[in-house]
């Protein structure tokens, strides 16, 4: 098994407020790399968008058909921002309260909460491959399967799965 714990700091931060647990999962370890892989795709963006508009302005008559390679590279752009920013900057906040889960991801200024009822989660269990780099935490509920964290280390895996059961009140 590889062994990358030594290198990594611990993201995860398990808390109590107003008789209730809190989690707060900070932004991944290698920052860096998200902020190189957003510099990268504005790069070649660029070099891309520049290509299609020159061959635009070369043929007038044939934009209607070269401007969806444009808006193709534009969207892909757009989901590698997205990605990037998401790597530098999200973090992720769990409150259990009155027999709920409220789930809020953030990154920057955008924000996103989801309420989950205690009574409709069904499965909550840690998934930590043999590689040993991309465990994270599965939440079964309504038949749907969500995954909380990305990246976490064994132990910070394990120990919120262990720690959210016990709060909900549900089996492995």
């Amino acid at each position: 098994m590889l062994e990358v714990n030594s290198h990594l700091r611990k993201r995860v931060h398990i808390g109590h407020r107003n008789h209730g647990l809190a989690v707060r999962i900070e932004p991944q370890n290698s920052r860096g790399l998200y902020l190189w892989i957003a510099c990268l795709s504005t790069v070649f963006f660029a070099l891309f968008a520049d290509m299609v508009v020159r061959t635009i302005l070369r043929n007038p008559h044939e934009w209607l058909y070269i401007s969806p390679i444009l808006f193709l590279g534009l969207t892909c752009y757009a989901v590698a921002l997205a990605l990037a920013g998401w790597g530098a900057f999200g973090v992720e906040e769990l409150t259990v309260e009155e027999g709920a889960l409220r789930w809020t991801s953030k990154v920057l200024t955008w924000s996103r909460t989801r309420e989950i009822a205690a009574s409709n989660i069904t499965t909550i269990r840690a998934v930590t491959p043999w590689y040993g780099i991309d465990n994270t935490v599965e939440l079964i509920a309504d038949g749907k399967q969500r995954r909380i964290g990305d990246k976490l280390l064994r132990d910070e895996a394990s120990e919120l799965a262990d720690r959210l059961r016990q709060a909900l009140r549900v089996s492995g």
